[in-house]
């Protein structure tokens, strides 16, 4: 008897360690088919499971690892059958091919049901709008957002409400009839301030819906014009939102890091290093793999020296004489560093068009300051007589003590760097020579405006 409870005991344990979860579906009038159960992520699908439908029209999706919580669709090779919340593990589901997502019943699981409800429900009500006129319409489609807002209300704290509150639009009050500039100020502020007013960011199963990726993308756009400061007061009163020590926290200082460690816009890599900091590098709770950490510390580590408005280090170099030219010793309004492989085709082209347009910017007391950054002087030297680079000054690390990739950030040539006279980092990034032109003008308004 002892033996026989003791075998009782463990199919019981190994049910439970096999069976994380465990959903069975049965479809009325199909069978022999495989159906996926997939989430989304972004404007994907990842499938999470495949199930068999046996000649009973049974299907079971099952599994020993649980499934993560989210918005999820149940498919048919490339055909969508219905949508489903899974906040359990363990339920069950009935329909049939007469029409999959309006005679869906669920047992077992609240949330499930409470989403299918709202479907059944709005998608009767949307059956009125064949046949009916404009005017018919817009009052069904009223009648419509005011049930999904009204049902939102009723079952605040459910993720079945966190989803459908996702789809709500955020209300702008609307403009007066002749908006002044400040009117628009204002109604652009009160929608970043209220962005994310429909998003329950406290709801780490938000991640696995279809709402968080588009609005992440559309929102960090639209930042992306902020100067930095501003950028890293709205990323850590979002960040701050969602749980420590999940996917979704993750998921957004992941989203905000990939935007400005490249970004468009000159400078806002400023936001990226804050970011990397406070959230990747120096949180011990933060979740991240050694991996990304210590990448992440790398890139911090390179992009930190060469920061707009910092001055750039030094380089110990000699020219082609073997005479010590250091860039500290250039004495010019502007200097226009170049980090360069002789033998790269891109360095190349830089050139040529640089020594094309160089009369413009040494109008302006500009100079450019040619640093080969590998270490064959003969192609060096090669170099400088091919491309006629005379008019430069063309130097050498002859001793090997600069440090063009951790001082200076070459990770790729050619690297461009734009200095001021205190050699001071103004550009940071290859740009033309008409935006140098136009950095020069703004530098020198802003000179004007302070001898007032």
């Amino acid at each position: 008897m002892k033996n026989i409870i003791a075998l009782i005991a463990l199919l019981f344990i190994a049910q439970t360690t096999f069976s994380q979860h465990r959903i069975e579906l049965k479809i009325k009038g199909l069978k022999d088919s495989t159906l996926y159960l997939v989430h989304h992520y972004e404007d994907t699908f990842l499938s999470q499971d495949t199930a068999k439908i046996d000649a009973s029209g049974l299907a079971v999706f099952k599994g020993n690892k649980k499934l993560p919580l989210g918005f999820y669709v149940v498919a048919m090779g490339r055909s969508r059958m219905f949508d489903l919340v899974i906040n359990d593990q363990n339920f069950l589901m009935e329909t049939d091919t007469a029409d999959y997502t309006n005679n869906l019943k669920i047992k077992g699981s609240v949330e499930a049901s409470l989403f299918q409800d709202f479907v059944a429900q709005a998608n009767a009500k949307a059956k009125k709008l064949k046949g009916a006129n404009p005017t018919q319409k817009q009052a069904i489609y009223a009648e419509l957002e005011q049930f999904q807002k009204d049902y939102v209300q009723k079952h605040t704290g459910t993720f079945a409400s966190n989803i459908l509150r996702a789809g709500v639009d955020i209300e702008v009050p609307p403009m007066p009839a002749k908006p002044t500039l400040q009117d628009t100020i204002n109604q652009s502020n009160y929608y970043f301030k209220h962005y994310w007013d429909n998003i329950n960011l406290s709801d780490e199963r938000m991640l696995r819906t279809p709402f968080i990726g588009k609005k992440m993308d559309t929102y960090l756009q639209n930042i992306s014009y902020f100067e930095p400061d501003t950028i890293i007061q709205i990323a850590d009163a979002l960040i701050e939102k969602t749980p420590r020590k999940t996917d979704l926290r993750k998921y957004i200082v992941g989203k905000f890091a990939q935007k400005f460690i490249a970004a468009e816009i000159m400078g806002r890599e400023e936001a990226y290093i804050h970011i990397a900091e406070k959230y990747i590098i120096n949180d011990p709770e933060s979740g991240w793999d050694t991996s990304s950490i210590r990448r992440n510390k790398e890139y911090v580590m390179k992009m930190k020296p060469v920061l707009l408005g910092n001055k750039i280090s030094n380089m110990d170099m000699t020219d082609t004489l073997d005479v010590y030219t250091p860039l500290y010793g250039v004495k010019a309004n502007y200097t226009l560093v170049m980090i360069y492989d002789p033998e790269c085709h891109h360095c190349q082209e830089t050139t040529k068009k640089l020594l094309d347009e160089y009369p413009k910017l040494a109008a302006k007391g500009v100079k450019v300051y040619m640093a080969c950054g590998t270490r064959d002087k003969k192609k060096w030297l090669n170099f400088v007589k091919e491309f006629k680079t005379q008019r430069f000054i063309n130097v050498f690390d002859s001793h090997m003590v600069t440090d063009f990739t951790n001082k200076f950030n070459t990770t790729v040539y050619p690297n461009l760097l734009f200095l001021d006279k205190d050699k001071k980092i103004l550009a940071n990034k290859k740009l033309d020579v008409e935006q140098y032109l136009k950095i020069i003008s703004q530098q020198e308004d802003k000179n004007k405006k302070l001898k007032k």
